[in-house]
């Protein structure tokens, strides 16, 4: 009876710590709840790949739900941007601007549903965020008020 009850909590413990595990894992690297935009430093040894190299990196579904009245996001590949672009996305972090700029990378898979076939220029919720390519959007109190495609004006938009 008693290696029944101690087969039993070893077995409830290991259930917890898979659950927690699997948690921090969610929180970390799918929704970022867990050191997503807090701005605070990182250091070279925690940034494996050059995806966690961006500052205040969002997911699609949070474009609209951010605290500043007004802000920039820039929905973009990695796998598909040009050095000139993703230099201006990191000139723009290194400066010190007014208007902050978020960043939805859409190489990855949470923000797969953005990717479309035709940009939709006049999203008004996270839901109707469609983008071919690339895209710098800036929100005013919750409403898009510029939407760029073309890289060479995205790029002069981050200057």
């Amino acid at each position: 009876m008693k290696s029944e009850i101690k087969n039993g909590i070893i077995i409830s413990i290991i259930v917890v710590l898979v659950l927690a595990i699997v948690y921090f894992i969610t929180a970390v690297f799918m929704t970022g709840e867990i050191g997503g935009s807090t701005g605070g430093e990182k250091t070279e040894s925690t940034q494996s790949n050059s995806a966690s190299n961006y500052e205040n990196k969002i997911i699609a579904g949070r474009v609209f739900n951010q605290p500043e009245d007004n802000y920039m996001v820039i929905l973009f590949s990695e796998n598909d941007a040009s050095d000139d672009l993703k230099n201006a996305i990191s000139n723009y972090d290194s400066d010190s601007k007014d208007v902050k700029l978020y960043k939805v990378l859409l190489n990855e898979a949470v923000n797969k549903y953005v990717v479309s076939s035709k940009d939709n220029t006049t999203p008004s919720s996270s839901k109707d965020l469609k983008v071919k390519k690339s895209a710098l959007l800036t929100v005013s109190f919750g409403s898009v008020t510029s939407y760029l495609t073309d890289e060479e004006q995205i790029i002069n938009a981050l200057k």
